[in-house]
């Protein structure tokens, strides 16, 4: 029986820490050969694109296809992203994810592991640069890995949503919030994240100091750039969650003409520590393109909860 699972189920069972240690474990299946993950792909016609990627996680019993159409006009719109989650043993349609929560929740993960790994220790201020639909889910889950958190600095170009992001994370985190100006808020920040639709670099490599680590989320089209190559420069370790997604799709790296030959995959960081040579005082970079297997590990696990408590739609 094929079940529908919508953003609630999602929600409702998949809480942020399980999304963290899901994507923890899609990124060391990667990395040792238990899983493959597949580039996405877009098609364009006008102004509609259609965006496929996949995933093959045999470890688990699944594999999975999620699609999203993006329109643009003067903004984008009808991005509406949808998962089929199938069975390696018997090939049957197991579940339809409405995939949209499920893509916050892993994308929040990917920065939490990232910066678990390579943060200095007890990190205790986050910069967040952007209050969409990701800089929430970036802001809890970097906090969920940041128990000495202590103050979050928060950067947005419309000050009406900019504050009200600082009163809903105020109320949310228990902590110190406060709105600031683009170049203030990495100064003697330890954690720095940007999650934003910007073309154009929002965080210079002359702000950040040593010592902080940086996560990168909304860059993964070859001609947006959240980061200057300055940036790139003073960093002593550049992380990928994959390095041929990000040849493809990391406009970080590639609209900063950046040679890929020295990034290293987030998984290799996890499962082989010798790779993070980084040491406390160096500047380290994430770069989150987003990652098929992400989703399937989290929509296996999603669709187990919801057998054993009778959730979802059958089809």
């Amino acid at each position: 029986m094929t079940l529908y699972l919508d953003d609630d189920d999602v929600s409702s069972l998949l809480s942020l820490e399980d999304a963290i240690a899901c994507v923890d474990r899609a990124f060391r299946l990667l990395s040792d050969g238990g899983a493959v993950n597949h580039v996405r792909h877009r098609t364009h016609a006008g102004t509609v694109s259609l965006n496929v990627m996949w995933s093959l996680v045999p470890a688990d019993g699944v594999l999975g296809l999620k699609a999203y159409p993006v329109v643009r006009t003067d903004v984008t719109q009808g991005a509406v992203l949808t998962l089929l989650l199938y069975s390696t043993t018997t090939g049957q349609l197991l579940a339809v994810v409405k995939a949209d929560r499920l893509g916050q929740l892993r994308t929040g993960a990917a920065s939490a592991v990232a910066t678990r790994a390579l943060a200095p220790p007890e990190p205790e201020v986050l910069a967040v640069y952007g209050t969409g639909f990701q800089a929430e889910t970036q802001v809890l889950a970097l906090a969920a890995v940041m128990p000495a958190l202590r103050c979050v600095r928060v950067v947005g170009r419309s000050p009406a949503r900019r504050d009200e992001f600082v009163r809903r994370m105020r109320a949310k985190l228990g902590v110190e919030v406060q709105a600031v100006e683009p170049d203030r808020a990495p100064r003697g920040a330890d954690v720095v994240v940007t999650a934003t639709g910007s073309v154009d670099p929002v965080l210079l490599g002359d702000w950040v100091r040593p010592g902080t680590h940086v996560n990168c989320v909304g860059s993964n089209l070859a001609t947006k750039r959240e980061i200057d190559r300055a940036l790139l420069e003073r960093a002593e370790l550049i992380v990928v969650d994959d390095r041929e997604v990000a040849a493809r799709e990391c406009g970080d790296l590639l609209a900063n003409g950046w040679d890929q030959d020295g990034v290293v995959a987030l998984g290799d960081v996890l499962t082989r520590p010798e790779t993070r040579h980084a040491q406390p005082h160096d500047i380290t970079v994430f770069e989150s393109q987003g990652l098929a297997v992400q989703d399937v590990v989290c929509a296996a696990l999603v669709y187990s909860r919801a057998v054993e408590a009778g959730r979802g739609r059958p089809m």
